[in-house]
């Protein structure tokens, strides 16, 4: 069965409480939506890229963590266009994720 929304669409909303990395958007988007999505990273790292290409995301690097071999981890924010696109589509998607005050509870 295929999801309701896609990756592109769930990362987004996951990005309205705040920028994020991959791994964490994924586990952002199982939370708000109680386990009904679950993203694999084969599928958020080119919804990520390809969002960031669409002119709805901006990146950045921050310093290098040990976990990861002392490489940097990329961050992922909303940029206004970005928001905007979130903001329209939030009602399509409402029915999967909390409301954003709830966000992060």
């Amino acid at each position: 069965m295929d999801a309701p929304v896609t990756a592109k669409a769930a990362l987004l909303q996951a990005l309205v409480s705040g920028p994020g990395y991959g791994l964490d958007l994924i586990e952002r988007v199982k939370k708000q939506t109680n386990g009904g999505l679950v993203l694999g990273q084969g599928s958020v790292y080119p919804a990520l890229r390809e969002l960031e290409r669409d002119g709805l995301l901006d990146s950045y690097e921050c310093e290098p963590v040990p976990e990861r071999g002392g490489r940097p981890r990329r961050y992922y924010r909303l940029n206004a266009l970005g928001a905007k696109a979130a903001m329209e589509q939030r009602e399509v998607v409402w029915g999967l994720f909390s409301p954003v005050g709830q966000v992060g509870q």
